[in-house]
């Protein structure tokens, strides 16, 4: 029995992940082929195939990355929801930039341990209860998917400018009313 030959010096994961993303962020991840992406790498089909077994792995693996990229750091002091809901839609602007990645990102298992409790720790500073907490994330999640399907369909009546502002006031509004509908916590008015 032979041995598999060995992976091309310089190919590795990342560059292969780095180079998909290129691709789906110009044509969108449902044209990515594992041809194309070999071709555009220089490489064999079978050489890529070493380093990430199917295009379905691809997808999670960037969608990862992509978790990992929407990561901003929280300034001390700063307003705890202003962060969240400027964290969503940093995010919200990834997803819209790599078109068709949402759903290999938003439900494919890709949360950053390190990332999801930031945004615990910023709503529970801000007045959430920790059992509200997880209502909260799915919330914002489900909206999120929502305004990218939205936002792509290309009947939209609203300009992509005007449709971010409605969505960056849908966060506002969840992240805000979930806090003040909490026993004990002020509305927003009283704080």
């Amino acid at each position: 029995m032979t041995a598999a030959p060995a992976p091309r010096p310089g190919l590795s994961t990342e560059l292969i992940v780095d180079t998909a993303l290129r691709l789906i962020a110009r044509d969108g991840a449902d044209t990515l082929s594992m041809r194309q992406l070999s071709a555009e790498l220089g490489v064999s089909l079978g050489a890529t195939y070493r380093h990430v077994a199917s295009k379905d792995e691809l997808l999670v693996l960037c969608g990862r990355r992509l978790y990992t990229r929407s990561y901003l750091e929280r300034v001390p002091g700063s307003d705890p929801l202003a962060w969240v809901r400027d964290q969503v839609m940093h995010f919200y602007d990834l997803l819209r930039a790599h078109p068709g990645m949402a759903d290999h990102t938003l439900f494919a298992g890709n949360l950053d341990p390190d990332l999801s409790a930031a945004v615990r720790a910023s709503l529970v500073e801000a007045g959430h209860s920790e059992a509200n907490v997880e209502k909260v994330g799915l919330i914002l999640t489900l909206y999120t998917a929502g305004a990218l399907m939205a936002a792509n369909r290309p009947t939209s009546p609203h300009p992509a400018s005007n449709t971010r502002e409605l969505i960056v006031s849908g966060i506002d509004f969840i992240l805000r009313s979930y806090a003040s509908d909490e026993p004990g916590s002020a509305r927003p008015s009283e704080a």
